[in-house]
This record gives C-alpha cells, structure tokens and sequence, in this order.
C-alpha cells in the first residue's frame, strides 16, 4: 500500500533553528540505536525515545514524548508531518493515540486531584484561568457518572496568575473543594501566596506530565482512553454516555 506524507512545520520546533537541518554525516542505519544516537547527537535538544521503522522504506518513525516525526538516513533529513494512507487514514495520528494510550497507564494519578467516583474515568489537564477549562469544569461540576483526575497545565504567558492559583489548589487539605472554589471564580478577587515550594516543584511536575502527554493547550481531556481537545461538550458528553451504556451491558 502506497503512503504519502503531508509536510508542515509546527511552531513548536521553530525555537532552536531552521527545520527540514541537513544532520551530520551519517554511514547508514544499523540498527535503531545507533539512529537514535545519532538523532540526539546532532539535535540535543529535541528529546527523541524511540526510532523504529516506518510504513515508507528509508524513513523512520521517531517518538518524543507524545509527538511522531519521521528520519531519512539517506540524505540526512527530519521531516515533521502526517503520513495518509490513498484512503485517507493518518498512520501518524494511529501511530500517536498508540503511544499516548500506553502513557495514560503510568501516569501518577495520586498526583492529581481527584474529584467523584463515577464509573467513566476522566483524566484532565487544565488551566486555573482558561475561560474554556471553566466552562468544562462547570460542565462536569453536578455529574455523578465521573471519576476525575485534574491536571494543571497553567499557560502562564496568557494567565500570569495560574501558577499560584494551581499551587493553591494543590496545597489545599481538600483538593476538590480548593478546585471548585478556584474554577468557579469565587476564589480570586484577592492575591493569591506565595506558594511554597513543595507546591510549586508538584505544579512543575504537573507540567512535566503534561509535556510527556503531549498536551500543548488547555483543556484536555481522556475520556475513558478516548483523547478530547477542548470543551468540546458535546463530544464529552457522547463519550460518557457511552462509557456509561457500555458498563451497564457488563
């Protein structure tokens, strides 16, 4: 079956140079370590995992946390894109969900906060300040079919406030109180503390987290395995209705 790519470049990648970098001189691929010695050596700053090949001979596929791009030996190019199969499906998109699906099992979920015991788990990343993360806060806030575990990504560019309002929460002896009180707005018209610093190194974790889920705005979800960008309520509340309809048929 004959694949195509479809090329772009996110802005993500911009900060360190000029994308499509001709590496160094490499004698050819012997094996997927010594790709990914290579990759590293030449680009340090982009934290490749794991190359393996890929559906197009000469071309590898590379893993960096949640992220896929592609590696051709021969002529010593990365290539950041989509390759669509002539029927239309995203082998990279496939390839992504994959590895995201297993990552979702390791996370560290007693390091969030864990709000009800429904039987649709929903894991969450999520911004104090983002008008959208509220509107999907208010939106689980009353619902009983949920098992929450939140996530703070705060976008402290946008929201200079968020770091400390997600230290607050997470500092709080009642985390799902402290989490409601901040995304419902009532907490907020006064300053926030200084956080201390065990707050402030869990936030960072929570970032770390994030990075690692390829999570690059706010918010998102996982809905019983199933990836959801946005406040996309109507695809949330398909996907609990069909977590929930599916539990009752066991």
């Amino acid at each position: 079956m004959r694949s195509r790519v479809r090329l772009f470049l996110p802005l993500a990648f911009l900060a360190g140079g000029a994308l499509l970098l001709v590496m160094t001189a490499y004698g050819g691929p012997d094996g997927s370590d010594e790709l990914l010695g290579a990759l590293k050596k030449a680009y340090p700053r982009i934290a490749a995992e794991q190359v393996r090949e890929s559906e197009i001979e000469g071309l590898f596929e590379v893993v960096s946390g949640g992220s896929v791009f592609y590696f051709a030996p021969k002529g010593n190019y990365i290539f950041f894109g989509e390759i669509w199969t002539p029927e239309g499906k995203s082998i990279t998109a496939l390839r992504r969900e994959e590895i995201l699906s297993g990552q979702l099992k390791n996370l560290p979920l007693d390091l969030a906060v864990r709000i009800g015991s429904g039987p649709n788990r929903v894991i969450e990343f999520t911004d104090p300040d983002c008008p959208f993360c509220r509107k999907a806060a208010e939106f689980f806030r009353e619902r009983k079919d949920v098992t929450r575990h939140v996530f703070f990504f705060p976008l402290v560019q946008l929201h200079p406030d968020a770091d400390k309002k997600a230290a607050w929460v997470l500092a709080a002896k009642d985390r799902a109180s402290a989490y409601h009180e901040v995304m419902s707005g009532r907490k907020g018209k006064d300053p926030f503390p200084t956080p201390s610093p065990e707050a402030s190194a869990l936030v960072a974790r929570h970032r770390q987290l994030a990075a690692r889920m390829g999570v690059m705005g706010t918010p998102m979800f996982w809905v019983n395995g199933k990836a959801v960008q946005g406040a996309n309520l109507p695809l949330l509340e398909g996907l609990l209705r069909e977590g929930g309809e599916r539990k009752e048929k066991r």
